[in-house]
């Protein structure tokens, strides 16, 4: 799997996690409110979801980037 498919899907599962979190009380899976779990949850959603789209979005050899030169 190359590094911008890796990305995208790396972005897609975070998105999906913020979502699940966020709107668990609403889909029948939380506790009534907005608890630690559902922070946490969109904490770490939010995290992958922000790994995933510099893995995607990064791009090698451009100015500014760590690449040494030859």
């Amino acid at each position: 799997m190359d590094r911008k498919r890796l990305g995208g899907v790396l972005a897609a599962a975070g998105a999906v996690l913020i979502a699940l979190s966020a709107l668990a009380d609403a889909i029948g899976l939380g506790e009534g409110e907005f608890g630690w779990k559902q922070v946490v949850g969109v904490v770490v959603g939010a995290l992958v979801a922000a790994a995933g789209l510099g893995l995607a979005l990064w791009r090698r050899g451009e100015a500014g980037s760590p690449e040494p030169s030859t």
